[in-house]
């Protein structure tokens, strides 16, 4: 009779660590991404919200750093965000732009940071 070599199909214990390790490792990397990117999301919800607003246009610079600060103070955005914003006039638009870069603290002494570069473009009516 014929000896069948069978073995059996699995996984080792060295090979289930390992895929723990790399699960591990991509599930910390999104938990410490995911603030970053929904403090992002609110930051433009801000901005487009400004469309919205009765006679933006009319307004002066200091009046849109104005509503902007009390928005990102009520969303608890980082209050230091709304002096980084940049507002440019045209004959009939203005352009509001938002760049900045958020570093946060990763493994020990390794960093992580990332760039955003938010802008909306508010038109005359």
């Amino acid at each position: 009779m014929k000896h069948m070599n069978t073995r059996q199909g699995g996984i080792t214990a060295i090979g289930f660590i390992v895929i723990l390790l790399i699960v591990g490792f991509l599930t910390m990397i999104v938990l410490k991404l995911m603030p970053i990117y929904f403090e992002n999301f609110k930051i433009n919800s801000v901005l487009k919200s400004l469309k919205d607003e009765q006679e933006i246009i009319d307004k002066t610079n200091n009046e849109i750093h104005t509503i902007v600060a009390h928005r990102f103070n009520i969303d608890n955005i980082d209050r230091a965000m709304a002096d980084k914003i940049k507002i440019k006039r045209d004959r009939s638009k203005i352009t509001i732009n938002l760049d900045y870069e958020v570093r946060r603290n990763f493994v020990s002494n390794i960093d992580v940071a990332v760039s955003f570069e938010d802008s909306v473009v508010i038109t005359g009516r």
